[in-house]
């Protein structure tokens, strides 16, 4: 895809853009922001401006080399994902090796190292040693949601590309063909301005998982005791912190839209509008004060996950509170 037909983004794009045009292209580049809003896709648009013949320093996407750039089947294009929950320190020394050997067929050789925050220490030193000194055909692209895990002195070597929250209709433009029309504004409204997000929830096992999470959390009720119980097992199914955070934030959803509709009672401020029936009915189990410490205790459970809190305990903690609330 060409750096034209990218939705959102203007500003990251157009620094790219004046640095091919000014032939004044860093070495290391540092794209940080959000999951989901275009890093990669800006990162694969970059190296097709870098070589396409078509439309130099623009990319056409449309040509055997942007294509070949588009699928990663590009002779000069090395493009690596964690393998597992982190990068081995292998992936780190291949592309050491690789970085030294002349590009094939253009000016420049690219690497782009996706989840870089990913890196544990010495995989992170490793590569440093490529960055301080790389060689003069070398390009590296570093994508990282999560920069404050890098290594310091990895990001002081680099150049940062900030990438924003896409807005509300630039999601709404870029996903409206490829979801169902009846699920198409409760995932824009899911999305909090990720396309990532947005396309994770309307797969249909996510979807289900949705909508399981929303029947327990209607069912919490101080009558029945087990009931957080059941609803911290459900979540713990996951067995993965990451999946179980994204269920959390659809909670805060849940709460939000509780809030709203006991505060208004109209329904253009509910978010997910399929569940309205019992979103108005357990709004009126809550004060508006129990809602918003809910939202609150959530977050707060949410950030101890992310710091590696106990997870079992934060989850009954939170839910327990809740459902003597109820």
């Amino acid at each position: 895809m060409a750096f034209k037909e990218i939705v959102g983004q203007k500003q990251a794009i157009e620094v790219l853009r004046r640095a091919i045009n000014e032939n004044k292209l860093s070495q290391t580049y540092l794209f940080v922001g959000p999951e989901g809003v275009g890093k990669r896709l800006t990162a694969i648009s970059f190296v097709q401006a870098l070589n396409c013949k078509v439309e130099p320093l623009e990319g056409c996407g449309e040509c055997d080399i942007c294509k070949s750039i588009e699928k990663l089947s590009y002779p000069d294009l090395f493009y690596l994902k964690p393998e597992g929950q982190w990068y081995k320190i292998q992936q780190i020394r291949d592309i050491r090796k690789e970085a030294y050997v002349k590009p094939y067929i253009s000016n420049w050789k690219v690497f782009i190292l996706d989840d870089a925050h990913q890196l544990r220490a010495e995989g992170a030193n490793a590569l440093l040693k490529i960055l301080e000194e790389p060689p003069e055909h070398t390009l590296f692209i570093l994508i990282a949601y999560r920069p404050e895990l890098l290594l310091p002195t990895i990001i002081s070597r680099s150049q940062i590309i900030s990438f924003s929250y896409l807005s509300y209709d630039e999601v709404w433009q870029i996903i409206k063909d490829k979801v169902s029309e009846d699920k198409l504004e409760i995932l824009v409204n899911l999305s909090q301005g990720s396309v990532g997000k947005a396309l994770f929830w309307g797969e249909e096992n996510n979807w289900t998982k949705r909508i399981e999470l929303f029947k327990y959390l209607t069912l919490l009720k101080k009558d029945r005791p087990y009931s957080p119980f059941e609803l911290v097992d459900f979540l713990v199914e996951e067995k993965d912190d990451e999946k179980i955070i994204n269920l959390l934030e659809l909670v805060l959803f849940w709460w939000r839209d509780l809030l709203l509709w006991k505060l208004t009672e109209d329904e253009k401020y509910i978010m997910q509008k399929d569940f309205l029936p019992e979103i108005a009915r357990k709004a009126q189990e809550y004060s508006v004060s129990d809602l918003r410490n809910f939202f609150r205790l959530t977050q707060d459970a949410i950030r101890g996950i992310r710091n590696n809190a106990n997870l079992l305990l934060t989850l009954e903690t939170l839910f327990l509170r809740v459902g003597m609330s109820s």
